[in-house]
């Protein structure tokens, strides 16, 4: 269902289980597409967190290379463009959980390409930390004002060797950033992988997930 939280409209989808959500995990997309194009992950990691709801947001802005999909921001601007989304990030994850009754700590961002950038540049600075990040196939667009509050959060890399889009050498890059700030990632590796998610990067990410979340 589409739902709204704060200034962000997305995809909803309430636990499997019913009742209450013990959990959120909030899915952004790349540039160019829209929530319906990582909707679908929610299915097979609810199997795993029968108690978790998903809400995979639209991100704000038409996409400046194709009006169909959308952007968190323009690729030219990764100073004030990943700074307002991130300020539209923080606010609809506070009205989510303030509206489910939970707590950050049962709260993960995730995220592919744009997104996953997103989730890192977003997830890393807000004054009260989410329990877990997963960057598919992301970078860190800038390490200024990360530093670890609270032992949180959680962070895995997910990237495919094969990358022709956000190159493999990302992941390592961030890595080595979030390292020097106190912030040790863990990271999946995807041999002959491109541009995408498969079967067993989302599989690891689910097992990365279920060491920090409730189910």
């Amino acid at each position: 269902m589409m739902k709204s939280f704060g200034p962000l409209s997305g995809i909803y989808t309430a636990p499997a289980r019913g009742g209450d959500p013990s959990s959120l995990i909030v899915i952004m997309h790349g540039w160019g597409a829209d929530a319906q194009d990582l909707a679908d992950l929610a299915y097979p990691m609810s199997l795993r967190f029968p108690g978790a709801a998903f809400f995979v947001p639209n991100a704000p802005e038409p996409c400046s290379m194709n009006p169909m999909g959308r952007q968190w921001f323009d690729l030219a601007d990764t100073d004030a463009g990943p700074a307002a989304a991130g300020e539209m990030i923080e606010q609809s994850v506070a009205t989510a959980i303030e509206e489910l009754g939970l707590g950050m700590e049962a709260v993960a961002l995730t995220g592919f390409s744009q997104g996953g950038m997103m989730s890192l540049h977003c997830g890393l600075r807000m004054p009260a930390r989410p329990a877990a990040i997963v960057s598919f196939s992301g970078a860190l667009l800038s390490a200024d004002g990360i530093g670890l509050a609270d032992g949180r959060p959680a962070v895995m890399l997910v990237h495919g060797t094969d990358d022709q889009v956000v190159p493999y050498a990302m992941m390592q890059t961030a890595s080595q950033a979030m390292a020097a700030h106190g912030i040790e990632a863990q990271t999946l590796t995807r041999p002959d992988l491109a541009h995408g998610i498969d079967p067993d990067a989302l599989s690891g990410a689910i097992d990365f997930l279920a060491g920090h979340l409730p189910a």
